[in-house]
């Protein structure tokens, strides 16, 4: 800028003799014009945009849903997890199922307290005892935790809702179908693999109830066998051996089922001892097909694991009040064996 000057102050213009004045008004507005230039140069240069910042955006947190299970190590709790993780995808949720290995009433009131402490969003409890369990479903709902049952309910409860089968029904229906078979007198044995659980006395009760009807029927005991595979089976062989008369027997679940169908094969006593069971296992539709167990009823598990994780979703995602519901009884035998063997092979969640 000084060298502009310079130059132009330099210029003969500005030194022509009698020029004096001309080159003082011609400095002053040179001067005045580079002072405006300067003053828009620098006020460019200083001039600060202002800084917009994005509005922070908080990802919500992930519903969590636990499914507690009394008894996650056998085969049947795989198609009540399918059910879950099914609704955990469908819902972009964070829903597990969990609970003991083996039936533990003490361990799932465990997992449940933990579960309550975590401060979970919902819970779904298989209750096989009210006795241990009412009191910590009270306590999940105290601790504002919506809290509904699965699979097995005890009376007493507090929970919001249920999603299973109708147990006592599906005892009755189950002794009306051992009758069609085995006609109206002669011995019966019932078998549980949890004789003391909640599920098994309502399936038990059905039983006792359908069957009294028949005063020529007589059932000789109820045989509690463990969950076990070996122990379960040794069991059944045993009560085989001690009643040689038995004409009939209601098999109360997924694990003596499949077992019971197992050792008529084994002991050639298919046809001779009519057998009705529960659940609808791999083996127990191929102890069907080969004549061994006369029928079997699903209570849809899938459904049992998927339902209580939608339904608490809707209760506390769209405020969507809870309702029970009903899995059903559904009755698979020689006349639509194949169907679901059908359906199996196809990778249906047949249970």
């Amino acid at each position: 800028m000084i060298k502009i000057i310079s130059k132009l102050m330099l210029n003969p213009i500005f030194l022509k003799k009698g020029g004096e004045s001309n080159m003082r008004k011609n400095i002053i507005i040179l001067l005045a014009v580079i002072f405006a230039v300067s003053l828009s140069v620098t006020s460019a240069a200083c001039k600060i945009e202002p800084v917009v910042e994005e509005p922070v955006v908080e990802e919500p947190e992930e519903l969590v849903i636990r499914v507690v299970y009394h008894n996650t190590g056998i085969v049947f709790a795989q198609l009540i997890k399918a059910g879950v993780d099914a609704a955990a995808e469908e819902l972009g949720i964070d829903a597990e199922m969990t609970g003991p290995v083996e039936p533990d009433v003490e361990e799932q009131v465990r997992i449940i307290e933990d579960l309550i402490t975590l401060q979970v969003d919902g819970l779904a409890i298989s209750n096989v005892s009210a006795e241990a369990l009412n009191p910590i479903i009270k306590e999940a709902l105290d601790a504002e935790i919506p809290t509904v049952s699965f699979n097995s309910d005890a009376s007493g409860s507090e929970r919001l809702a249920f999603y299973g089968q109708d147990l006592v029904q599906s005892g009755r229906t189950q002794a009306e179908i051992l009758v069609e078979y085995m006609g109206t007198e002669g011995e019966v044995l019932i078998f549980s693999c949890d004789a003391a659980a909640a599920w098994s006395n309502d399936r038990e009760q059905g039983v006792r109830e359908g069957l009294e009807e028949y005063p020529d029927i007589e059932i000789v005991g109820i045989v509690n066998t463990g969950v076990e595979e070996q122990a379960c089976y040794a069991a059944i062989e045993s009560a085989l051996l001690a009643n040689p008369n038995l004409k009939g027997a209601a098999t109360l679940d997924a694990v003596t089922t499949p077992a019971f169908g197992r050792a008529l094969l084994r002991e050639n006593l298919a046809g001779k001892i009519y057998h009705v069971g529960h659940d609808l296992l791999p083996e127990t539709l191929d102890n069907i097909a080969a004549g061994a167990t006369n029928a079997s009823l699903s209570q849809d598990p899938f459904k049992q694991g998927y339902l209580p994780v939608k339904a608490l979703y809707d209760y506390i995602v769209n405020g969507i009040p809870l309702e029970s519901g009903d899995t059903g009884v559904l009755r698979v035998d020689e006349t639509n064996i194949d169907e679901y063997i059908e359906r199996l092979e196809k990778g249906e969640p047949i249970g």
